[in-house]
């Protein structure tokens, strides 16, 4: 039997690690799984050590802020690869606390295959050096990942996108014409993110009804959120909560999307949307000191031009986004080229099976 200490940080990277670990089975029925995962992962069969609820916070203080519990964790996955023959060490994306533990799993001659590679072409090159001395395969899901890593002597191999193996995703688009007059608004995927943005959405929800009247704000809640979250959200006039995101991006005529994930989910469903970043000044002080590119969301890095708009901190306000928005649906021949741009892109990422291909290369590494 093989043993797999798998690790994620987020629910996104849940559910694709869910997927691979279904392949994974398929190929090797007997094999086990340990280490740190949410629902999906578990329903995957994973004895997870901790709560993704737990785990899953973004910037630099929040994260300081919960150092003690972050260090208890490490500890605890540390003796779970001495203690469990592990055979194989799978870091899910995740960087901060899987690179450090891809370390530790090297030092016990554990193999390590990463999947989801972190993006370090934002964040510079010392990581990227980390990476090379502790991993001995690294699966990417962006092309041009294969030749960045390749510069730093790391063997990659493109699996493609694991968005591209959900049927939500490989929908025909919808055009201006047959979209609802809906504003879908991503807050992210994290209670503390909802929190932060609750004072934002309603004003957002007041500009919008100001500017754009016969429109209404559609707020995403990611279903592993508890609805209580999103009980005062609900009492704002002119808003809409929806927990099925991607008919939200098939249907909502534009977007108003939290950098993340979600920017890509968008521009896989045809949506043109406007960007947002707000976070704490320590973490958007921190972050503008280590990111390395022109652009903070991954379509425009993929694009390599400043395709969709990019809001951030003080030039986030809701004056500014909600004129931004209404200049994308009014100018209809800027909301068609976004949107060709948005397909283009689709097309660039290759077709489903991510997961299958990422699957039978561990299965021959293992």
């Amino acid at each position: 039997m093989k043993k797999i200490f798998i690790s994620v940080g987020d629910p996104s990277a849940d559910r694709h690690a869910a997927n691979l670990m279904k392949e994974i089975k398929f190929l090797l029925p007997d094999v086990k799984f340990i280490g740190i995962g949410g629902e999906s992962m578990i329903k995957e069969g994973l004895d997870s050590i901790a709560n993704l609820k737990d785990i899953s916070v973004v910037g630099f203080w929040e994260v300081a802020k919960k150092y003690i519990f972050f260090n208890n964790l490490f500890q605890q996955s540390f003796e779970l690869l001495q203690k469990e023959k592990v055979d194989l060490f799978l870091p899910v994306d995740y960087p901060g606390f899987n690179i450090r533990l891809a370390k530790k799993a090297k030092n016990l001659n554990i193999k390590v295959i990463y999947y989801i590679a972190p993006q370090l072409w934002a964040w510079g090159k010392n990581r990227a050096i980390h990476l090379k001395n502790n991993i001995d395969l690294l699966l990417v899901v962006f092309p041009f990942e294969v030749e960045y890593f390749k510069n730093f002597g790391i063997n990659s191999i493109f699996v493609g996108h694991p968005l591209l193996d959900y049927e939500e995703f490989n929908l025909q688009i919808k055009n201006y014409y047959d979209r609802e007059e809906l504003i879908a608004f991503l807050p992210g995927s994290r209670s503390q993110e909802v929190n932060r943005h609750k004072k934002f959405i309603k004003g957002l929800a007041k500009e919008l009804e100001h500017n754009l009247p016969n429109y209404k704000l559609v707020v995403s809640q990611s279903k592993h959120l508890d609805d209580e979250l999103f009980s005062d959200i609900k009492k704002i006039d002119n808003i809409i909560v929806e927990k099925d995101t991607y008919k939200l991006f098939h249907n909502a005529k534009a977007g108003i999307i939290k950098t993340g994930t979600s920017n890509l989910e968008a521009a896989l469903s045809g949506l043109p949307f406007v960007m947002f970043y707000r976070t704490s000044l320590i973490t958007y002080f921190l972050a503008r000191k280590m990111i390395k590119l022109p652009y903070i969301s991954i379509i425009n890095i993929l694009k390599n031009k400043l395709l969709v708009k990019e809001l951030i901190q003080n030039d986030a306000n809701e004056k500014k986004i909600v004129n931004n928005v209404k200049e994308l649906i009014e100018n209809r021949e800027y909301y068609n080229y976004l949107q060709n741009e948005l397909k283009e892109l689709r097309t660039s990422l290759g077709n489903e099976g991510a997961a299958k291909k990422a699957a039978k290369i561990i299965c021959n590494n293992i």
